[in-house]
């Protein structure tokens, strides 16, 4: 069973490297188990045309906290709920975190701390020059991850897989977003809540404690449990 550090993305040493593509330079962690699931998954998903990558994996909490951090204060855009780029700088903070939250994890509460979660995307139909966005207009009829999506709707759970975040609470859909079942579960079922309160509270910015209480209240959302 994963310790209360390393479930909230504070220890990755019973984490494994991963690859995608040879060529890729940067070095992917995740759990050995759905690292063990994914060259099926993979596997089919070439079969059936799409060259699979990933853009994220295994997420440490200071990675998360640094993206949450630069959202913040405005170094990186938060979209609202129509996917689109807003100002939050005439908000008070407290509502910043409300809108950040919507497609970014409260560090120490992220599925991508443990390790059985990746965002992904295939690259063979990423327009050629086009940067990817990880948004749900990618995915929509007409677009160009339109029939990646229906892919892994129909296909996920057969290797063990799913997309936990539907769309239907506070949090975005997030179709590109696949979670290794099995152990995400055990994960969240394990979870440390007050710990991972504690250790964000440690933290002096200024949206910490707005990000903490929201947490408090609506941590299975936040991790779709």
């Amino acid at each position: 069973m994963a310790t209360k550090e390393q479930l909230i993305g504070l220890d990755d040493s019973k984490l494994v490297n991963i690859k995608d593509d040879p060529r890729r330079m940067s070095v992917l962690m995740c759990d050995r188990d759905a690292a063990k699931a994914l060259p099926d998954l993979f596997s089919d998903a070439f079969d059936k045309g799409f060259e699979l990558r990933i853009a994220s994996a295994y997420r440490s909490f200071y990675k998360q906290f640094k993206i949450f951090d630069d959202k913040f204060k405005g170094k990186r855009p938060v979209l609202d709920a129509d996917e689109n780029p807003m100002d939050i700088s005439s908000l008070c903070d407290e509502q910043k975190v409300l809108e950040i939250i919507r497609f970014s994890a409260i560090p120490g509460f992220s599925r991508h701390h443990f390790g059985t979660d990746f965002d992904i995307y295939a690259i063979n139909l990423l327009p050629q020059g086009k940067d990817l966005e990880l948004t749900a207009r990618e995915y929509q009829k007409g677009n160009y991850f339109y029939k990646l999506g229906q892919y892994l709707a129909q296909n996920l759970t057969k290797f063990g897989f799913k997309r936990p975040f539907n769309g239907k609470g506070t949090i975005a859909f997030e179709p590109w977003h696949i979670s290794f079942t099995k152990k995400a579960d055990e994960c969240i079922d394990a979870f440390p809540v007050d710990f991972a309160l504690e250790y964000l509270l440690s933290f002096n910015e200024p949206w910490v404690k707005y990000a903490a209480a929201y947490a408090k209240e609506h941590y299975k959302e936040l991790l779709a449990k």
